[in-house]
């Protein structure tokens, strides 16, 4: 029952991640009232050629010659646009902003060079002067490559309104990535659990890796960091050590769901994975190749990783099919879709929102695998609870509720071995008398009734040790016969002895007469007197003598 009610709250869970991630998403994309503080400057441009004014209207598409320089004007700005922030496409054109003579903006690389693709997501934004009403405003374009280039209309307004509009293009991203922190917390929570609890399913681990890294990479390469972040520079390295990271953790989920010879792919592909980084990462620094002239190279072995991950899944499935399998299968077919419509994206056709693709195909690609993982957490949870409860059964007292024989030769093996971790304990052994004459004279269910009564005495001076601050563990060694152990005694064992008598005697004067006990014990510690260890049988053979000897001395029942 637990098992079925732990998958129902992770899905339930899952289900409402997606609505809140759905309804943020909409609610981003959809304004009720338009931004008056944000406006379009789609018109009063204009080129100038051989002296002749040609008007423009944004966005447009325009005829240029590779390594062209294209320039647009525009006369239409007035002093109430001072402090304004104006924000433009075409850094990958090498975009400068200028009002009259004065350049407002020019895109220049930092320590961290961008490619096409890199720039092509990212704004310029350009503060217009006090004095913006009496200049001209042009936005010209330095490096174009192709034939025709498409030229957008610049957004004006306030720098929050601004920065407002460049976070709601961004929110797509932004949602990928709170989902894919949300769903790596998720996954690191439940490894955490099912640890505690025994059972290591280290999958949710690679899982959590993976969506941390990839949500890292999301971040450092987003065109928001790009814009509004400190070190860029730093963080376009990071970004591309967890690029390439990225895939080893999700390899090894693989190597963990297969077995035998099916590993030794997983393996190589790692090892292929590490050795790419360690590479890139000296060729970067001690020669100073760029990660963007290296980045196809990265992306091959990805795209083989991807291809080898399918192959290992689609032979361990023809070997032994499985619902599992058929999921890991579709999950990374998925994956190695959306990778190749990114990279086409990317690299044939220069777009820059790649990144959105590849992004839902890594979040399509971890629902699909926690689908299996949630089932196949739940059956672990299932089988572990029922074996535990099985290991409880095989040591715990039918009768009295009390632990067992064997477990307390476990727990004397414990003591020996030292896992127990004392110095020294006290092994109190307890005889419950007369129990052979009380089943002849009032029948066995009596004798039963006694045994409970001593056993529930027994408890009870364990409770009150406990809540005196001294640790015993009870048990029931045979029919009238309890055991108890003393770690690093503190207290009087004479005195412990005496509160025992005490709870004993507290009871026969509650019960019926014929129901009172008598109860015998003899004891004997670890160590001697010398501070020395003494063996397991030696230990136990001196507290037997003495319960031996205080029962001949009572004239107890010696059975």
């Amino acid at each position: 029952m637990k098992h079925k009610t732990l998958r129902c709250a992770a899905e339930t869970a899952a289900l409402l991640l997606t609505v809140a991630m759905l309804t943020f998403l909409i609610a981003g994309l959809h304004q009720h009232e338009p931004d008056r503080e944000l406006s379009t400057l789609d018109t009063g441009w204009y080129q100038l050629a051989d002296g002749v004014r040609h008007e423009v209207t944004l966005p447009v598409t325009l005829p240029a010659e590779p390594r062209q320089t294209l320039t647009l004007y525009n006369d239409t700005l007035t002093d109430s646009d001072a402090g304004k922030l104006l924000s433009a496409r075409g850094v990958e054109y090498g975009i400068e902003i200028r009002a009259g003579e004065t350049l407002l903006y020019r895109y220049e690389d930092n320590a961290f060079p961008k490619n096409t693709q890199m720039k092509g997501r990212l704004w310029a934004d350009a503060e217009l002067p006090d004095n913006i009403g009496g200049q001209t405003l042009s936005l010209t374009f330095t490096q174009l490559s192709d034939r025709t280039g498409r030229f957008d209309a610049p957004l004006l307004g306030s720098v929050r309104s601004i920065t407002g509009h460049h976070i709601q293009t961004s929110l797509f991203s932004l949602v990928m990535m709170l989902a894919m922190v949300i769903l790596a917390v998720l996954a690191l929570l439940i490894f955490c659990y099912m640890s505690s609890r025994g059972i290591h399913e280290r999958r949710f681990l690679d899982v959590a890796v993976f969506l941390l890294l990839c949500s890292l990479w999301c971040l450092t390469d987003s065109a928001l960091y790009q814009i509004y972040g400190r070190d860029t520079a730093t963080g376009s390295v990071v970004s591309f050590y967890a690029f390439m990271l990225m895939s080893i953790p999700m390899v090894h989920f693989v190597r963990n769901t297969v077995s035998g010879r099916q590993q030794l792919v997983p393996d190589i592909c790692i090892a292929l994975f590490c050795a790419n980084v360690l590479a890139q990462g000296a060729a970067y620094r001690l020669f100073g190749i760029r990660f963007i002239d290296m980045l196809p190279l990265t992306h091959l072995i990805l795209a083989a990783g991807v291809a080898a991950m399918l192959t290992v899944l689609l032979r361990s499935y023809r070997e032994q099919p499985s619902q599992q399998l058929r999921l890991h299968i579709a999950a990374f077919a998925a994956l190695g879709v959306f990778g190749v419509a990114a990279l086409v994206l990317y690299g044939l056709l220069h777009i820059y929102w790649y990144d959105a693709i590849f992004q839902f195909g890594v979040l399509l690609f971890i629902i699909l695998l926690f689908r299996e993982l949630l089932g196949q957490a739940t059956e672990d949870m299932r089988f572990h609870m029922e074996h535990r409860i099985s290991h409880l059964m095989q040591r715990e007292d039918r009768m009295t509720g009390l632990p067992n024989r064997r477990a307390f030769e476990e727990y004397m093996e414990r003591i020996r071995t030292g896992e127990v971790g004392c110095r020294d304990a006290v092994l109190t052994y307890i005889r419950l008398e007369g129990l052979n004459e009380r089943n002849d004279c009032f029948g066995l269910q009596a004798g039963d009734e006694a045994v409970i009564a001593a056993a529930r005495c027994v408890a009870d001076f364990c409770r009150a040790c406990e809540d005196g601050g001294e640790s015993v563990s009870c048990f029931r060694t045979g029919g009238n016969e309890f055991a108890l152990i003393r770690p690093e005694p503190s207290a009087n064992s004479g005195q412990l002895h005496r509160q025992f008598s005490a709870i004993v005697a507290r009871y026969n004067r509650t019960c019926a007469p014929r129901a009172r006990i008598t109860m015998t014990y003899g004891f004997s510690r670890l160590c001697d007197e010398d501070g020395k260890s003494r063996s397991i049988s030696a230990w136990k053979a001196e507290a037997d003598a003495y319960l031996k000897r205080n029962e001949t001395r009572l004239g107890g029942d010696t059975e």
